[in-house]
């Protein structure tokens, strides 16, 4: 289901779905971002409103763009829709590819990447309407160079900005945590707040890597840099590198399920559908105290 020809805005879906079988029930809208997964009984039907954005965006692989239509795809249910156009808060979120929009890669749930923040609309609803600026590859220094710029030309009062960085800014020594990385954020986060908007610092979800018997602190450094940029400025910090670690440690063996299974084998970085959902649970509940 499609509808096109839309402008730059908010827009509230009001869903039905019904399930003719015992179905795990999916269904995503624009860039495979997530609006319902659940199970469902044969004869089943739900009714729910979701919010979305449709926005400008630029993105320095994909060059500037902006969606003109609404998709909803459904798998184990019809749909049926009506879109309403509104005013409501918009949530951006910026980040690297622990936090973009992952395409469907084929495969079960297990086998293709997910970013957080394409999962952050199920939890939502209509609360606030998401668009997702991450790209996968980018660090703190992109961010100011290309992702934000769009950002902050459509920011209103009453949005807000999760940012979540650290992976790719390791890779770089002018980047280092509490030099490049941090002044960065906070560049970042004061651009935000001149346009009064509220920007919430995320620390980097941490990698599933051990060595020797232990869990890495690889991001350690970056993670305490991004809590002191958000107390130095007076922001909410939500704090995924811990979240993550103790979701780690708790599951043992079976958080490598959360991450994504790939024909080289797993993949200690980069979640997947279950490890997406897990973590924009985490980060939407936060979101909504």
């Amino acid at each position: 289901m499609i509808f096109s020809g839309l402008d730059n805005g908010e827009y509230l879906i009001h869903l039905t779905a019904e399930s003719d079988k015992d179905a795990e029930v999916v269904i995503t809208t624009n860039h495979r971002r997530f609006l319902f997964r659940e199970p469902m009984k044969k004869g089943e039907k739900i009714t729910r409103d979701y919010a979305v954005a449709l926005r400008d965006a630029d993105f320095q692989k994909r060059g500037p763009y902006r969606d003109t239509e609404i998709e909803l795809v459904a798998e184990g249910c019809e749909v049926s829709a009506e879109i309403e156009k509104v005013t409501l808060p918009a949530l951006y979120c910026l980040g690297d590819s622990t936090v973009c929009d992952q395409e469907y890669g084929g495969g079960d749930e297990k086998s293709h990447c997910c970013g957080w923040g394409q999962t952050l609309g199920m939890y939502l609803g209509d609360k606030y309407a998401v668009s997702n600026h991450a790209e996968q590859g980018t660090h703190t220094d992109d961010c100011l160079k290309c992702h934000v710029l769009p950002v902050l030309g459509q920011l209103r009062e009453g949005d807000k900005v999760l940012m979540q960085f650290g992976h790719n800014d390791q890779k770089n020594s002018w980047l280092d945590a509490f030099g490049g990385y941090k002044a960065n954020l906070i560049k970042i986060a004061n651009a935000i707040l001149e346009r009064g908007a509220e920007p919430i610092i995320c620390t980097p979800i941490n990698r599933l890597i051990y060595i020797d018997g232990k869990l890495n602190t690889y991001l350690d450094d970056w993670a305490a840099a991004a809590k002191e940029a958000a107390a130095e400025l007076n922001l909410r910090c939500i704090d995924l590198h811990k979240f993550t670690t103790e979701t780690y440690l708790r599951l043992d063996k079976a958080a490598e399920d959360l991450f994504y299974h790939s024909p080289d084998g797993l993949d200690r970085t980069h979640m997947n559908d279950l490890g997406g959902v897990l973590v924009g649970e985490y980060v939407a509940s936060e979101l909504l105290k």
